[in-house]
């Protein structure tokens, strides 16, 4: 028997979760790096390689969360994993050397894997099934304005306080985050007997897992090497760092236009809205270097189509497998996104420096041709079984 829950309430205290921690987590850097580098001498590689050494726990840590999931709860893992990041920015403020700040780094990345999108997705999908649909467009709105709201947050604090006294204060808002959080009921994963092949247990499910794997990976490397190198690409463009606002405008209207149109448009069809735009979007990016107004409509449009592999990513694999099972395939599956999102940024900066910044997007360009081919095959395997489905529920 599912939990009773109050989604409007529950969606906007999980949505200000996300909000946050994703604030004092993946986008603090962004705005204390510089503060950093005056002030400790380290150099802006060093400070961002703390962000990829978290994503790459990110990555080792996916297998076991939805065992996590089942013996504690979603509450108590996502609580836990907010608290973590909150203990690691206290840790941060009182590093005085690269190996403390580095661990706190580590510790970070554990927090965030428990707490961030994936594992509050799964305990939502445990509780809601394909109901969840919405609440997880409703959450990635709220977590959507995390840069918009702690970047310029950030900057604001370290104009009045030293960046460790910042630090201090975005612990405590990990309390409040945590206190949030506790709204989610916390129901446990069901306990399954584990499959045979952990990447699939029924025929059909095979081929959609790894197309699955493969599309979500290679997706994020091109959105998150795209969303990293934004400010070289439109200084050169020519145009001022505010278009980069352009990006999260458009990340935010996508995402609303998504809980707008609700179980009109099926995840699969958001899928390949998303990944048939992305090479146009990047020939109008590639155009820049002719027509200047066309940078603009990239960052625009791209936003948007960032804003929408996120929902894609989180919603896809309730039609691809079974809700119950959501949690084990997500935590194995996105393994490979997760090491991309590592490693792209610094890929991202080799192809800018040894292509420029338009020939990087020719590369992105073809990557895009793949990410396109790769949805149209979930597609179709999809509606091949779906056609069995229907013939035998219609049937006398």
């Amino acid at each position: 028997m599912k939990t009773p829950a109050a989604p409007r309430l529950l969606s906007l205290a999980a949505g200000s979760n996300q909000l946050i921690n994703w604030g004092i987590s993946f986008y603090m850097p962004g705005t204390f790096a510089r503060t950093l580098v005056t002030d400790t001498g380290w150099s802006s590689p060093q400070i961002y390689l703390g962000l990829t050494l978290a994503m790459l726990v990110m990555a080792a840590v996916s297998p076991f969360v939805a065992r996590l999931l089942t013996h504690f709860g979603g509450q108590r893992v996502v609580m836990c994993g907010t608290l973590l990041i909150s203990v690691s920015c206290l840790i941060m403020a009182e590093s005085h050397s690269l190996a403390g700040w580095y661990c706190a780094w580590l510790l970070a990345g554990v927090g965030m894997r428990l707490s961030l999108y994936d594992a509050l997705f799964a305990s939502l999908v445990n509780l809601y099934g394909q109901n969840a649909r919405r609440m997880i467009s409703r959450v990635t709105l709220a977590g959507g304005l995390a840069s918009a709201v702690f970047w310029p947050l950030g900057a604001a604090l370290l104009t009045i306080m030293s960046w460790r006294e910042a630090l201090l204060i975005y612990a405590l808002f990990g309390l409040v985050s945590a206190a949030l959080i506790r709204e989610l009921p916390n129901q446990t994963l069901a306990v399954r007997t584990p499959p045979k092949n952990p990447v699939a247990t029924r025929p059909h499910e095979r081929l959609n897992a790894w197309l699955y794997a493969a599309f979500i990976a290679l997706i994020t490397f091109v959105s998150n090497g795209t969303s990293t190198h934004l400010p070289e690409f439109i200084a050169n463009a020519g145009l001022p760092v505010a278009i980069g606002m352009l990006w999260g405008i458009g990340q935010t209207g996508a995402r609303l236009l998504d809980v707008m149109a609700g179980a009109k448009l099926t995840p699969t069809q958001l899928m390949l809205i998303t990944a048939f735009a992305m090479p146009l979007c990047f020939l109008l990016g590639i155009s820049s270097s002719v027509f200047i107004e066309s940078a603009a409509g990239f960052v625009l449009g791209y936003g948007a189509i960032n804003g929408l592999v996120t929902i894609v990513k989180a919603t896809l694999p309730l039609e691809l497998f079974a809700p119950e099972d959501y949690a084990q395939r997500t935590g194995l599956l996105l393994i490979p996104a997760q090491l991309m999102a590592a490693i792209s940024p610094f890929a991202y900066a080799g192809l800018n420096k040894a292509l420029g910044v338009i020939g990087s997007m020719w590369v992105s360009w073809g990557l895009t041709l793949i990410i396109g081919g790769l949805a149209a095959g979930i597609a179709v395997k999809q509606k091949q079984h779906s056609l069995p489905a229907q013939a035998e529920s219609t049937a006398p």
